[in-house]
């Protein structure tokens, strides 16, 4: 009897990616969701919102003072929920490009990431046991290219007969898992940079450190089933 493979999607989103852009810090992360509680959370999570008549999309740019303890609802959901958090956390970004990256390797550089942290939510989550469906936000006009591109680093990783069944870009306002993506990633990007400008943020940086038992800006332990990230910092070459 073929035992039947459990299903997931993959939702993920990124912050500080750019290779000139002020920060060096870079966040690439998303939401893993067992594909049977699709439905289900996307209705709650449109619940939690309607409750506090937000019908627009949700961002970590726009979070606020007024809709704080949405935000905090909706993180309680999730850490209540079968969904999980996966990401790679990259400090000292300058040290990538201080040894004269051009465009293109650079490029490969942040293809090799995203390629990664999908491998590894694949393989922490049963690998050829189970089924992935991914679906990415790429926010600038490159967006088919950079997944294509991906898709092929991927392909060599895990071979092409592997279990992502489906490679999509989506758009954030298309997803509240994506949305939800944003909103631990730049959790996570904004006390890495150690920006403190925003009482609300640090109220939710605050909430999600009590609900994961970590200080987000640093890494998990290895293996952590719901929330976990993984704390890279490239070191300066010689010459």
């Amino acid at each position: 009897m073929v035992e039947e493979k459990n299903k997931y999607n993959l939702y993920f989103d990124e912050s500080c990616h750019l290779q000139y852009d002020n920060s060096d810090v870079m966040c690439i992360g998303g939401i893993v969701v067992p594909s049977e509680k699709i439905q289900e959370y996307k209705n709650a999570i449109k619940a939690i919102k309607r409750k506090y008549s937000i019908l627009h999309e949700i961002k970590w740019n726009t979070i606020s003072t007024t809709r704080i303890n949405m935000y905090k609802e909706l993180l309680e959901f999730f850490f209540s929920s079968q969904m999980s958090f996966r990401c790679i956390l990259i400090k000292n970004k300058s040290n990538i490009s201080a040894h004269t990256l051009n465009r293109i390797e650079y490029n490969e550089f942040y293809f090799s990431i995203v390629e990664k942290l999908i491998r590894f939510s694949v393989r922490h989550n049963g690998g050829n046991n189970n089924n992935f469906r991914v679906y990415l936000d790429l926010k600038d006009s490159h967006g088919a290219r950079k997944l294509q591109a991906i898709k092929t680093v991927l392909h060599e990783g895990l071979g092409h007969n592997n279990e992502v069944s489906h490679f999509q870009n989506i758009r954030s306002h298309e997803s509240v898992f994506i949305q939800l993506a944003d909103i631990i990633i730049g959790a996570i990007a904004y006390k890495s940079r150690k920006l403190t400008g925003s009482e609300a943020k640090l109220q939710l940086i605050e909430h999600i450190e009590n609900l994961s038992g970590y200080n987000i800006d640093e890494g998990t332990e290895p293996g952590d089933a719901k929330f976990s990230i993984y704390d890279f910092q490239p070191k300066k070459r010689n010459g």
